[in-house]
């Protein structure tokens, strides 16, 4: 910064002294020494000659006295000195007060422009402290440009890349991406939906850290696993994009959703822990299925639903067709929303009967559902809709609310021996505070605890082993009964029967629909029957629908069976007449 020095002669505050001082003078002519002097000599000249000459001529006229003369000429001389020392008393007294006030004016005005000069002086030191501070902050500005743009640079990595395992995200494939993976393209190319199979429930069992970790190692083995043949972009919680760049044949992506399937076939170490997990793939291809990203995300997700659907660990080829199957969940999707609030479902009751005294001793809750815009929807439909949206949450407690307040009718009723079997999914299981609301449902009812059985899955134990046998003994421990349900079809070891406080184990309808038939599986129902007994678990065949099979089942020791061949589903009314007739 230059600094030019200011013209004295042009300073404002010292040219308003000068004036102020100007004022009280006058003119130039008035400060003149010379002139005062003149001016009073002057006036002693003209009043001393007009006095001489005028006193002379009066005194000549009077008298002509000699002696008259001198003494009248005394008296006009001592006269003539008091009027002019009057006069002249009177000059130097003017004189003498306006130069004090002169002197005083100036004194001001000396004051004045030492206090400019002080103020000039502060004014400059600010200047000069104010020069230096934006000397300062040009450097600092410069400086924090420099990290700006090294900020905007990291800012658009992040914006562009998850932060947990670095690959490109949702942004980057829809921005970047699209119209590099479309434009100019003219072979065939793929993208693969991949999410993988249960990750919800190994996140809640085992920790968000524990999670984040194995989705970390999930990206590794996909990044290896797809190389330079295409890129991964991570889109969101435990789902991944894979773009392959380009297909030589339309069959090689059979090979490509193949070698991503099979790179999950070893057990993944997180923390020391070696854990098994599959995948479930989603593909869409270009330009068959779709002319942009958008298109072909939505496709591959749907083809992904529908491996699902399969069985899990599978991939699936988007085809039209599917179409229908996505826009139909997605309407029972919505629905859901508003069935429970609305009051859309109802609960029917399937008895089980035991063989040993041949009355009904027990009762299965089953769910139904009969939407306003859908019509009956099947549970084989909408379950699976309520786990993906975890809406079987709120739902499986209103079923175990308004299946315990049912049955404490019927104890009153005088059917006190009854018990009530109700379906829990893994997501109840899963809530941490799952095991307060039912014993929060038991005594809002009324019902006594061990009247109420709560069936599980194998899949349960075999997603969740550690977590959900904690809870289930406490349950016991609370004198609720555990079922097995569909027992044989999840190939949950033996150990898992000794370490859980399971109480009933229940045979599923597709080894009863091969009783009489010469397979392995009619043989197995006789195993799980003999390993019951020595377990000592009551054993539930369900699906009896023939006399054959409930003859096969008596022979062998089943202590109860539940089927069309007693009795279908029955709305609570129907139960109390059929309890009425049959007990």
């Amino acid at each position: 910064m230059l600094h030019r020095k200011k013209d004295k002669s042009t300073h404002p505050i010292r040219n308003e002294a000068y004036e102020k001082l100007g004022k009280g003078w006058g003119d130039k002519r008035s400060f003149s020494p010379l002139q005062g002097s003149l001016r009073i000599a002057g006036i002693y000249f003209i009043v001393g000659s007009l006095w001489i000459l005028l006193t002379d001529r009066a005194v000549s006229a009077i008298t002509d006295d000699a002696d008259w003369l001198a003494s009248i000429n005394m008296i006009k001389g001592w006269f003539f000195i008091l009027v002019t020392a009057l006069l002249v008393f009177g000059l130097i007294w003017r004189t003498l007060k306006r130069i004090k006030r002169m002197e005083e004016k100036l004194e001001l005005a000396y004051r004045e422009m030492v206090q400019a000069h002080d103020e000039l002086e502060s004014a400059y030191e600010e200047i000069t402290a104010t020069e230096d501070e934006l000397r300062q902050q040009y450097e600092f500005v410069i400086d924090n440009q420099k990290k700006l743009r090294e900020s905007e640079e990291k800012m658009q990595h992040l914006a562009y890349h998850d932060l947990l395992t670095g690959l490109p995200n949702k942004l980057a494939l829809y921005e970047n991406v699209s119209s590099s993976f479309l434009a100019g393209r003219s072979g065939q190319a793929a993208l693969l939906f991949v999410d993988i199979d249960n990750f919800k429930y190994i996140n809640d069992t085992m920790g968000h850290g524990f999670g984040d970790r194995l989705i970390l190692k999930a990206s590794e083995r996909l990044r290896a696993i797809v190389g330079r043949q295409g890129d991964v972009y991570r889109f969101g919680g435990d789902e991944f994009i894979i773009v392959w760049h380009s297909l030589e044949e339309q069959g090689h992506i059979h090979d490509a959703a193949g070698s991503v399937l099979s790179c999950f076939k070893e057990a993944v170490d997180v923390e020391n822990t070696m854990i098994h997990i599959s995948i479930s793939v989603g593909v869409s291809l270009y330009p068959d299925h779709g002319n942009d990203m958008m298109e072909l995300v939505k496709r591959a997700d749907i083809a992904m639903y529908k491996a699902k659907e399969a069985g899990k660990d599978n991939y699936v080829v988007f085809d039209h067709p599917l179409n229908e199957m996505f826009a139909e969940r997605m309407m029972i999707e919505k629905q859901l929303y508003k069935a429970l609030e609305q009051e859309e479902f109802e609960l029917v009751y399937q008895p089980q009967v035991d063989l040993a005294t041949n009355r009904i001793s027990g009762l299965e809750a089953l769910l139904r559902w009969k939407s306003p815009e859908l019509g009956y929807v099947s549970p084989l439909k909408f379950i699976n809709v309520a786990e993906d949206s975890h809406l079987i949450v709120p739902i499986g407690e209103w079923v175990l609310a308004t299946a315990c307040r049912f049955l404490n009718e019927l104890h009153r009723k005088g059917f006190a021996d009854l018990t009530m079997s109700v379906n829990i999914s893994v997501l109840q299981l899963l809530q941490n505070d799952f095991n307060e609301m039912v014993l929060r449902t038991l005594g809002q009812s009324g019902l006594v605890p061990h009247h109420l059985e709560l069936e599980i899955t194998e899949s349960v134990l075999l997603e969740s082993y550690d977590y959900v046998s904690v809870k289930l003994n406490e349950l016991k421990r609370e004198n609720i009964k555990i079922a097995l349900d569909d027992f044989g079809t999840g190939y949950s070891s033996l150990s898992h029967l000794t370490h859980l406080p399971i109480s009933t184990l229940k045979i599923d309808k597709s080894f009863i629909d091969l009783i009489g038939a010469e397979s392995n599986q009619a043989t197995l129902v006789e195993q799980i029957i003999l390993i019951g007994k020595r377990m000592s678990m009551c054993v539930i065949a369900e699906g009896v629908e023939e006399e054959r099979q409930l003859a096969y089942l008596q022979e062998r020791g089943c202590d109860k069976v539940q089927g069309y061949l007693f009795s279908k589903p029955l709305s609570a009314g129907e139960l109390e007449q059929l309890l009425l007739g049959w007990n």
